[in-house]
Order: structure tokens, then C-alpha cells, then sequence
């Protein structure tokens, strides 16, 4: 029935419906929603209407009106109980019988007495199949469980899902009638907003939506929750319209959760601020929880409210591995944390009390808790009174889409009625078969022999000769490619992980950050791999290198500073002294080197109260400063004095920019648009004075650009950029793969024969 295709409880109506496909079938002679598999079968049950003329033309008006209102998809319409039409039947036959009223409205020609006869026969077959459905479906009997159902929702090949690294992509409403999905846009942007209910083919795009990421819904579905780009938090009515903010934060979005109180729990990858609550008509967040580094404890992540409102699952990620990460219960009322399952993310919660067995609702309060572990989804029973795992963990479902991180977003999705949504993939499909190439300036590409890696920032040499890579497989190292003798070498291969590389001007270091003793800091280390990491920082915010200056004395980094946000700063690697127009960073972010050397301090360049500074880089000559911010409401380019950044300012891009990379000759400043794709603006510097042109597209095709470093390099010589490809879009003469979504109807079954009731 309708209601059951949705995921809906069954009852009586439900019955009625399955009389009428059977008294239709019989006398039609074919189904009543006809298809080539379960989809097709179901969309036509929600969408379309049987074939009416496909009924005898003499049939009888009142068995006619039986059908169409067993029929009808909205079941208040539907005649309510079996007792109604077989009263309506026999009615019918009296009526015939004796002559006391006219039981056919239409004339017909007189056929042949046995013709006459079939359809009163046929209808006494259906009222027999009847009342063998009202002794086998009776309330006193065992209703039989509904069976999972499984059908594929495929994205056409120009609306591709979003990339899968630490958002996830799409969310399930409470009762599984609509899924909410983001296509197109790249990490840091968002994307198009999409909704495909259930009860349609195609999805429809919020069209005023089109920077969306980790979409969530509210408790009666009638809304959707969704991040924009990174700096709000917004919400808008599931059928389109203008989105309405509920607040703004720092940091990067890391999932959302709507509680039936009228808050909304939230996390960022801000370190100093774990989950966030906010009321649903909006307000000033409000920390719920803070990473503990004493405790290992790294970032707060992907929200879950239980039902009622009383306590929310999330996970914790150290430094480390996914091996790092738990899924821990706070309990709202109390405070108190419990951890539950470890070396695991995503918490997802099946509401027994919510679903039902037949038309038959469940009481126990028990119910599911499912979670992800590198690309397998695991569940185990829980007790939402007790906050208690209540049973030793199966697997339920495999080769669900994963981001590579320990922090990274698994993508799926559970309904509290117990319908499952997935994007199917491996934990290595999102990265792992990332390959390198060059690009001209006509787009021709040349492909470079590297491996297949999860490769994310690529950074040439000097001279142009190899290239530093930051890995993203469980190692988390720093590689050397080169280019000539085509070898790969390991530079590191510490436990902590190894990102952001920076070639000192000689080619004979590379710079990194690394979490190897805690929140990272700043390393170096030989490029060949010999010796030892050197730390270069000690601070307690994480840093990250971006540039360094021609003459290896100055290394400009960002770093998340205690609000949240991120701040541009300068490391001094020589002696000497800064200039005027620098800040000094906060104490305790200086540091010494080994015992007896001098001390290292980072100086703080750009520092705003509310926003976020990143990829800054330094031109050739040494005397500019590029970087992203996000201070007019989104990610835009803008260039500085090096170092004395207060003396001008000087606005860049015009419809989003991040990443912004110099040329070596410094007549040129690249930098990724809001969509991903490599622009470039013709630079004039004259003494003190800075002239910047109009942007222009390198070329239109983007690239991997689903991390917040820089993805990308440019040649010495300025005519070739290196960029990094994902393995659907490697051969350039096919299209892209359309990405799609399986969706389990009455997966809840499945669960319960996994984990049957003590």
C-alpha cells in the first residue's frame, strides 16, 4: 500500500488496499501497478493510477466503486474495513436478486448467461480471498513482519553527489519520505540543495540553496537544517523558499542533530568548542562540551539527540587513526559522559518504540544503536532509559561510501521507523585512487606516473624536480615523488599524522605539521627521509605551514587561535627581528629548539575576533602577502603589504575564492573559485602600489579541491599546474559516474534477526 511504501505503520486500510489489488487483478486479468522490478513497483504504487478501463464494461457500478475506493492512495478516503465492502457487495446482490433498487447503473447488452454469471462469481472468489485475510490478518493472530525491501535512487551523471570527506552528503526525514542531498560544490563552498521525496521519480532542487552542506531534518520533517559554507547555520522549509540563519560560528561544520524539544545540537572542528546547541528559531550557541587534549581528545563530532530530548550520542576523535575515535552518550540532564563503543563513528539511533511489527507498535524502549567502522556499518542493542549498550556488536550492512579520517563522514543514514539510506563505495573510493597530473592552459592534460593515492596537497620543489605529498591513507606520512627517476620515497613515519608540506628555498627540507606529540605543531626534516624530525613549535593551537620566504628566514602559517577562528602568522627560523606592523601571537606559543638554541616565536600577522584566516602565501620577491577569509560572509582572495600588513588591503576575487597560489615570476596571483575551478588575475606592482586585474578561468574543468589546503601547484615557469584527479573522472573521454543511493525499506526486520530480544 502507499503508506507502507513510505515506510509507514499498516492498519486495517492497509488490507483493504491489498483486497482491492486482488478483486482488481481477477477481474482485469493484470496487476493493478505493474513494473519491471520493486522500484519501478513501488513508484507506481505511490505515483500512478490502475489501468480503470481494463475492468469489464458490464461490471456492476457498486463492485466498480468497491475497487476504486480500496483504491484510493489516501487511505482517509479508503473505505476503512473489509466489513464495508463486503457489505457493499452483498448489498449489491440483494438488490439484484429482488429487484428493490437498480444495481447497475449503466445499460448493457444482455451477454451470454455464463457471461452473466463471471463477474458475480469472481466477486464471490474475492469476498472468499476476503475472509480468508480477515481470519489469517485477525488482531488475535501473529501479524508477519514486513519484509525488506531494496531499491537504488540513481543521480543523473551532471548532478553528482557532493564530495564525501567530513560532511555528510545527505539525510533520511524521521519518516523516510523525503532524503535531503547536496550535488556538485566542493568541501569548503557547499552545494546544490536537493530533495527527493519518496512519492516521486526525480528530485527538486532548492534553488536559492546552492552552498548547503551536512543537510539534517527536524523532528516532523516539515524542515531541513544545513550549514552554509562555513560560517552558518541556516534552516528552510522542506518544500523550498527562502532559508531563515538560526546562528553563526567558527570553524568547519561536523553534523547537526533536531531534537523534538525545539534545539538544534551542533559541532565544528573548532577545537576549543565541542557540541553546540542553539534554539530551532535561532539564537546565540550555546557549548555543550569541550575536547579534553589532556585526555587525548581532539575534536567533538556528528551530533545525535535521543529521543525526548535527554541525552545525545557523538563521537570523539584523538590524534591518531580511527582506532582513536569513540561514540560516547551525554547524558543533557546530569552532564555526565559515558563511552559506549570505541574505534567508531557516526552514531545513528532505531527507535523501537517508533516502529511496529505488522500493525502491531512496540513498547520496549529498547532499540538500535548503528555506527561506522571503515566503511562497515555495526549495531548493537541499546537502552535509551539506561544509556547502556545492551549487546555484543554485529555487522549489518558493508561497503557504505566513508571518508578515509578518523573524523571523516560515513554516508548513511537511518530513519527512527527503521528505513536505512546509503551511498554505496569503499573507505577508498572517496580518495585512495587519487591520481596526479599536469595541466596546461588550454586544459590538456598529461598524466603523471605516481601511484593511485589518497593523495591532498601536492607542493613541487624549488626546482621543479619532485613533489612533496600529503597522504591521507591510515599511515597519514609525508611522501617525496621524482618526477625524474619516477620513485616514490617515505619522508615520515611517525605514529601521529604528517600534513601540509613546505619545501625550504633550498629543496633540501620540507616543513609539516604534526600531531606526533599532541596538537600539531610545526616539524622539518630532511627531504631524503634521513634523521629526525626536528620541532620547530610548541603551542597548545594548531598550526599549520603554508609559505615561506625566498630567503628561508620567515615561515607563514595559519593557526586556530581560542575563539574558534583562524589566524595568519609569521615564524622567525633565523636570528633577527620583526618589523613594525607585526603582532605578537599569544603566550605560549613560542618555542626552542634543541637546548642551548634560540628561541623560535610566532608573531601573529592578521588576526580578526570573528574570522577565519587561511592559506596564506608569500610572493617571490617576498614583499606580498595573499591569503583567504571568509569576513564578508563567504571565502574571498585578498593580498597584504609582507610584512607590514597594515599598510594596505587589497580585495582579490568577486564570486568566492580559496587556495590562492603566486606565480614565480610574480606577474600573475592563482587562486580556486567558488566552484572549484583555477582562476587567474594579471598582478602589477609598482613601488609600494598593488594593481590587481580582472579574474579569468585557466581552464573550466575542476579538480579535487575537497580539503582546506592548498590542492594544487604551479610550474617555475607558470604554463603547467599540477593537480590532483579523483578515479571517476580520470579518462577524460567518458562521463563522470552518476552517483546513487540504496534505500532499505523495513530494514528494521533485518536488524532484529541480527540482534533478536533476549
Amino acid at each position: 500500500s502507499p503508506e507502507q511504501a513510505k515506510g509507514r505503520d499498516a492498519d486495517k486500510r492497509s488490507d483493504v488496499w491489498a483486497f482491492g489489488c486482488v478483486l482488481y487483478e481477477m477481474l482485469a486479468g493484470r496487476r493493478a501497478f505493474e513494473g519491471e522490478d520493486l522500484s519501478d513497483t513501488l513508484a507506481n504504487v505511490l505515483k500512478s493510477e490502475p489501468d480503470w478501463s481494463a475492468l469489464p464494461s458490464n461490471l456492476p457500478a457498486a463492485i466498480h466503486t468497491v475497487i476504486r475506493r480500496s483504491l484510493d492512495k489516501d487511505r482517509k478516503q479508503r473505505i476503512a474495513e473489509i466489513s464495508t465492502a463486503h457489505f457493499l457487495l452483498t448489498e449489491h446482490t440483494s438488490m439484484a436478486s429482488t429487484g428493490s433498487g437498480a444495481a447497475v447503473s449503466i445499460a448493457v447488452p444482455q451477454p451470454a448467461r455464463w457471461r452473466r454469471a463471471l463477474p458475480w462469481a469472481v466477486a464471490a472468489g474475492a469476498l472468499t480471498v476476503a475472509g480468508f485475510v480477515l481470519v489469517l490478518w485477525a488482531p488475535w493472530r501473529s501479524a508477519r513482519p514486513p519484509q525488506p525491501m531494496r531499491f537504488a535512487i540513481v543521480l543523473p551523471a551532471a548532478q553528482p553527489l557532493a564530495p564525501i570527506t567530513n560532511d555528510r552528503v545527505f539525510a533520511i526525514s524521521p519518516d523516510a519520505t523525503h532524503l535531503a542531498y547536496v550535488v556538485g560544490g566542493n568541501a569548503g563552498t557547499g552545494g546544490q540543495l536537493m530533495v527527493h521525496s519518496m512519492n516521486r521519480l526525480e528530485a527538486e532542487p532548492l534553488r536559492s540553496i546552492t552552498g548547503a552542506r551536512a543537510p539534517f531534518f527536524s523532528p516532523d520533517g516539515k524542515w531541513i537544517g544545513f550549514f552554509e559554507g562555513q560560517a552558518e547555520l541556516r534552516k528552510v522549509s522542506v518544500d523550498g523558499g527562502t532559508s531563515i540563519l538560526l546562528c553563526r560560528f567558527t570553524g568547519l561544520p561536523r553534523g547537526a542533530s533536531w531534537s523534538t524539544d525545539g534545539t538544534i545540537v551542533f559541532a565544528t572542528s573548532d577545537v576549543t568548542t565541542g557540541l553546540l546547541s542553539v534554539p530551532a528559531g535561532g539564537g546565540e550557541p550555546k557549548v555543550l562540551t569541550k575536547p579534553d587534549p589532556a585526555r587525548g581528545e581532539q575534536d567533538h563530532l556528528f551530533p545525535l539527540v535521543l529521543p525526548g530530548g535527554r541525552a545525545v550520542l557523538f563521537t570523539i576523535t584523538g590524534l591518531g587513526a580511527i582506532d582513536t575515535a569513540q561514540i560516547v552518550v551525554l547524558d543533557l540532564s546530569t552532564g555526565q559522559q559515558k563511552t559506549l563503543v570505541r574505534g567508531a563513528t557516526y552514531p545513528e539511533f532505531v527507535d523501537l518504540s517508533t516502529t511496529s511489527i505488522g500493525s502491531r507498535r512496540t513498547t520496549s524502549g529498547q532499540g538500535y544503536l548503528v555506527y561506522a567502522v571503515a566503511g562497515t556499518l555495526r549495531a548493537v542493542r541499546f537502552d535509551p532509559a539506561r544509556l547502556e549498550v545492551t549487546s555484543d556488536p554485529v555487522p549489518v550492512a558493508d561497503q557504505v561510501a566513508a571518508a578515509t579520517s578518523a573524523n571523516g563522514a560515513a554516508e548513511f543514514a537511518v530513519s527512527r521507523t527503521g528505513t536505512l539510506a546509503y551511498v554505496p563505495g569503499t573507505v577508498q573510493q572517496a580518495q585512495m585512487s587519487r591520481s596526479l597530473v599536469w595541466v596546461n592552459r588550454q586544459g590538456r592534460e598529461e598524466a603523471i606516473a605516481a601511484p593511485p593515492r589518497a593523495y591532498v596537497y601536492p607542493r613541487l620543489s624549488p626546482d621543479g624536480t619532485r613533489i612533496a605529498l600529503d597522504v591521507r591513507d591510515q599511515q597519514r606520512d609525508i611522501w617525496i615523488w621524482d618526477l625524474r627517476g619516477q620513485t616514490m620515497t617515505r619522508m615520515t613515519s611517525d605514529p601521529g599524522f604528517d600534513t601540509d608540506p613546505v619545501w625550504t628555498p633550498d629543496g633540501q627540507r620540507v616543513i609539516f605539521s604534526s600531531s606526533r606529540a599532541g596538537v600539531p605543531n610545526l616539524f622539518w626534516q630532511a627531504a631524503n627521509g634521513t634523521g629526525t624530525a626536528e620541532r620547530l613549535t610548541t603551542s597548545p593551537t594548531q598550526q599549520w605551514a603554508h609559505s615561506i620566504s625566498t630567503d628561508g628566514s620567515q615561515v607563514v602559517l595559519d593557526q586556530g587561535e581560542l575563539a574558534g577562528t583562524s589566524d595568519i602568522g609569521v615564524l622567525l627560523l633565523q636570528d633577527g627581528s620583526f618589523r613594525p606592523g607585526e603582532r605578537r601571537a599569544q603566550a605560549g606559543t613560542s618555542s626552542s629548539r634543541e637546548a642551548g638554541s634560540t628561541q623560535r616565536q610566532v608573531k601573529l600577522l592578521v588576526e580578526t575576533a570573528r574570522f577565519t584566516e587561511r592559506n596564506p602565501v608569500v610572493s617571490a620577491d617576498g614583499r606580498w602577502l595573499a591569503y583567504q577569509s571568509n569576513e564578508s560572509g563567504a571565502f574571498e582572495i585578498y593580498v597584504r603589504p609582507f610584512p607590514n600588513v597594515e599598510d594596505g588591503r587589497w580585495s582579490i576575487s568577486r564570486a568566492g575564492g580559496t587556495r590562492p597560489v603566486w606565480a614565480r615570476d610574480g606577474r600573475e596571483l592563482f587562486y580556486l573559485d567558488g566552484n572549484g575551478v583555477l582562476t587567474t588575475v594579471p598582478v602589477q606592482t609598482i613601488g609600494a602600489k598593488f594593481v590587481a586585474g580582472g579574474p579569468a578561468k585557466v581552464f573550466d574543468k575542476p579538480y579535487v579541491s575537497a580539503a582546506a589546503g592548498q590542492t594544487y601547484d604551479v610550474s617555475p615557469d607558470g604554463q603547467r599546474f599540477l593537480m590532483i584527479k579523483d578515479a571517476q573522472t580520470a579518462d577524460q573521454t567518458t562521463n563522470a559516474t552518476s552517483a546513487r543511493m540504496v534505500v532499505v525499506l523495513n530494514w528494521v526486520e533485518e536488524l532484529k534477526a541480527r540482534l533478536p530480544d533476549k
